[in-house]
């Protein structure tokens, strides 16, 4: 069954049931939107979308971090993954919400530090705060590809 939407990047577009998610507790800033749709551009971006469904203009840009880093874990607790129906971050997908600034796209940025992890199985999302220190708000995705696999996070 498909649902129409109306979003920031597309327009009014039609979405399958079972890409919508609900985020029991909204993302961080953003607590009162609980109902995103997970969009794929195409097949060829890495690059995802995670429209609210009930808002037009919020929408986030969203990569999987195994696309830029080698060994991304994000220190969150068994308790918090709760919310979402999981026992390990790894049982879910696991996205970095992007910043592109407007005048340099080679710019761009992912936020290590607040990880939305999705149970698919479940419809559920949440956005996490990592505790690992060392998972800096704004990580350059484009140097991250750039370095010796070696130095990746």
């Amino acid at each position: 069954m498909s649902v129409t939407i109306h979003t920031k990047p597309f327009g009014t577009i039609q979405v399958e049931q079972k890409q919508i998610l609900k985020f029991p507790n909204g993302l961080l800033g953003f607590e009162q939107y609980t109902e995103y749709a997970l969009i794929e551009e195409n097949v060829e971006s890495p690059f995802k979308w995670l429209q609210s469904t009930n808002e037009s203009g919020l929408a986030f840009i969203m990569i999987q971090p195994e696309l830029f880093l080698n060994d991304y874990k994000p220190v969150i607790s068994e308790e918090e993954l709760k919310d979402i129906e999981l026992v390990h971050w790894k049982d879910g997908v696991v996205f970095l919400i992007v910043t592109i600034p407007h005048d340099n796209p080679r710019g761009m940025t992912a936020n290590l530090q607040g990880p939305v992890i999705i149970n698919g199985n479940a419809g559920k999302g949440k956005q996490f705060i990592s505790r690992d220190e060392n998972h800096p708000i704004r990580k350059s995705i484009v140097e991250s590809m750039e370095e010796p696999a070696s130095e990746k996070v």
